[in-house]
């Protein structure tokens, strides 16, 4: 079945290139994998934010992985996560998030795969807690603040397309039907991401 092979190559792919003992995605259910790691971090994603562990990738830099399907496998998610942070920080700062969402739909509108920028929301939630250790002076900038920050568009609702093709007038969604092509897919990512990241 697809998903077994996407999650077998993965595992293989991650356990190699970083250098690992272990397969990094485990499940309880069969139906969400998400990456074990040791380096505590949140997850934001849609309204969501939950604690996860993420493994050192190179210098700063953490990585979190997380592969789902529907409860008929029909649906197919996957998510990869960049985070910063020095090793002794209790949380790790999330940079931003590439996506694949497959929900088997012939009107789908949003390009798959795509980024989600949520650099901003760990800034404000660090902002946050420093503001509200301080004095009532400080709470008033805090405020000010508050209110520039509902002003400015949140932009980790946006699904910046990543192959759109649409440069030939084709089509920016693209189903997850192959697990070699998604290997390459988060291989290639990881690449360009280092590469950006380290230049």
């Amino acid at each position: 079945m697809l998903q077994i092979q996407i999650i077998e190559k993965l595992n293989k792919f991650l356990k190699n290139y970083l250098n690992l003992q272990f397969n990094p995605l485990k499940s309880v259910d069969n139906f969400t994998f998400l990456m074990e790691g040791s380096y505590e971090a949140v997850n934001y994603r849609r309204a969501d934010a939950y604690q996860i562990k993420t493994i050192h990738w190179f210098d700063k830099f953490y990585l979190y992985i997380e592969v789902s399907f529907g409860s008929n496998y029909s649906h197919k998610f996957i998510s990869l996560s960049i985070f910063q942070g020095e090793a002794t920080d209790t949380r790790k700062n999330q940079l931003f998030r590439a996506e694949w969402d497959d929900f088997n739909k012939e009107d789908e509108k949003r390009p798959q795969p795509h980024w989600h920028i949520t650099r901003d929301k760990a800034n404000y939630e660090n902002f946050y807690s420093l503001i509200n250790s301080f004095d009532s002076k400080e709470k008033s900038s805090f405020e000010l603040f508050e209110m520039s920050d509902l002003e400015i568009f949140d932009t980790k609702k946006i699904h910046f397309a990543m192959s759109s093709n649409w440069h030939n007038r084709g089509n920016y969604v693209h189903k997850l039907d192959d697990a070699n092509r998604i290997v390459d897919w988060i291989e290639g990512l990881l690449e360009h991401i280092k590469y950006e990241l380290t230049n």
